[in-house]
């Protein structure tokens, strides 16, 4: 590849490295990353990412795997530090939910003032607007300024990994897929969630589906939404 072509390909990289704070959590964690990703037989250079969120056990899962490669494996979780509300969809702008559903992160802002390294979600989708009690038009983001809010949040080290991860990606023109759950779908924890209203249980039973077929088959299925109000799969 000539010079001029691969500095075609990383122009997104570059943009964000004009950023020092990107810059410098490039130099901290990169090459531990790379070091990482080769124990575990990924490329850093070819990696594709799916991210995934548990609200009730407060977690956070990468799973990776290489460009042409059919099954995901687990990369690395990381602790959210700060989580939100209670179980459930977000329902109003100022409820304090973190939302559940299936999402991509379309923005990244490295010099938010009060979000360190702030990824944003597409929140709302469809099937926000449709089961929300009012219009919704709260932003939501993952970021590291571990603070009590409405948002994803991560200690500051994991949130400069995170951000890495997603920059790379980016770069590549990758769609980042980011699934929020309630929690994970055990025996127990569906026992759990029969205590909560019915239109929490109708929403969770729908996205039930995605949740197993990642479980048993480690690759995503196709999701779309229908106009009622839900999650619809495709193999």
């Amino acid at each position: 590849m000539s010079a001029f072509a691969q500095q075609k390909k990383n122009v997104f990289k570059q943009m964000q490295m004009n950023y020092p704070v990107v810059k410098s959590i490039y130099a901290k964690h990169w090459n531990l990353l790379c070091d990482s990703m080769r124990l575990k037989k990924i490329s850093p250079d070819s990696f594709t990412m799916y991210i995934r969120v548990f609200k009730y056990e407060s977690m956070m899962e990468i799973w990776m795997k290489n460009m042409g490669e059919v099954k995901y494996r687990l990369f690395k979780t990381m602790p959210l530090c700060a989580t939100s509300g209670k179980l459930g969809t977000k329902k109003y702008n100022k409820d304090g939910q973190i939302p559940e559903g299936f999402y991509e992160i379309i923005n990244f802002n490295p010099k938010d003032k009060y979000k360190y390294l702030a990824l944003k979600i597409n929140f709302p989708n469809p099937i926000d607007q449709k089961i929300a009690e009012e219009p919704i038009t709260t932003n939501v983001f993952i970021h590291g300024t571990c603070e009590t809010t409405a948002d994803i949040v991560l200690d500051k080290t994991d949130m400069e990994q995170l951000y890495i991860l997603c920059v790379e990606m980016r770069n590549r023109k990758e769609l980042i897929y980011i699934d929020i759950y309630p929690c994970r779908f055990s025996k127990q924890n569906n026992d759990m969630l029969l205590s909560y209203p019915k239109k929490d249980i109708k929403f969770w039973d729908n996205i039930k589906d995605a949740y197993f077929y990642f479980e048993e088959n480690k690759w995503l299925p196709r999701i779309n939404s229908n106009n009622k109000g839900k999650y619809i799969y495709e193999e």
